[in-house]
C-alpha cells in the first residue's frame, strides 16, 4: 500500500482505493453494523425488486422471481425474450437476422439509455445487462415499454417476411 500510494500516479492509480474512497466505505460498514433491524438493507431490496417488476411490466412479461436474485442487475437475454413473446420460430429469425449489439445499440437510440452487453466486453451474445440502482422506478417502466416496442417492430418484419400478404 505504501508503494501504491507514492505519487507516481500513472503507475500506480489502479492499486488502491483513495482516501474519500476509504472513508466512505467506513461510514457504509459502521451504518450496516448499527442497523440491527437491517431496515435500510430491506428498503432498498424492496426498491430494486419494484424497479425489476417495473421494467418486466413495461415488456409486457411476469417476471422471473428468485430469492437468490440480489436485483441490483438484470440480464435481458434476447433470445428468452423474444421466444417468450412471439415463440421460437420468431426468436431463431430474430438471432439469426441481427447482430447481438445491434438491439442495445437502438435501444440506446430509441430510449436514451446504454445498456452493457449481458456477457461482458467481445463476447457476441444477443443480450443486455440492466442496473436497476440508478434509474427511478418509472424509467424502468419506460425502458421495458421501449424494448416491447422493439421487439414488436422486428415481429412485424418477421411476419411480412414469412407472409408476403400479412397486414399490420
Amino acid at each position: 500500500r505504501l508503494v501504491a500510494d507514492s505519487r507516481n500516479v500513472a503507475l500506480r492509480h489502479t492499486a488502491g482505493l483513495s482516501t474519500p474512497q476509504q472513508v466512505q466505505m467506513v461510514l457504509f460498514a459502521l451504518y450496516g453494523l448499527m442497523d440491527e433491524e437491517e431496515t435500510y438493507k430491506k428498503a432498498v431490496k424492496r426498491i430494486l425488486r419494484r424497479r425489476y417488476r417495473a421494467l418486466y411490466r413495461g415488456i409486457g412479461l411476469e417476471p422471473v422471481e428468485n430469492p437468490n436474485y440480489t436485483y441490483y442487475y438484470t440480464l435481458l437475454d434476447m433470445e428468452e425474450l423474444s421466444e417468450r413473446l412471439y415463440g421460437k420460430e420468431f426468436s431463431r429469425w430474430f438471432m439469426e437476422n441481427f447482430p447481438p449489439e445491434e438491439f442495445i445499440i437502438r435501444l440506446a437510440k430509441e430510449a436514451g439509455v446504454v445498456l452493457l452487453p449481458g456477457k461482458g466486453f467481445e463476447v457476441p451474445h444477443p443480450s443486455a445487462r440492466v442496473s436497476l440502482a440508478n434509474l427511478r422506478e418509472v424509467d424502468y417502466l419506460t425502458i421495458g415499454r421501449t424494448i416491447r416496442k422493439i421487439l414488436d417492430e422486428y415481429y412485424e418484419e418477421f411476419r411480412k417476411k414469412g407472409d408476403p400478404n400479412a397486414q399490420s
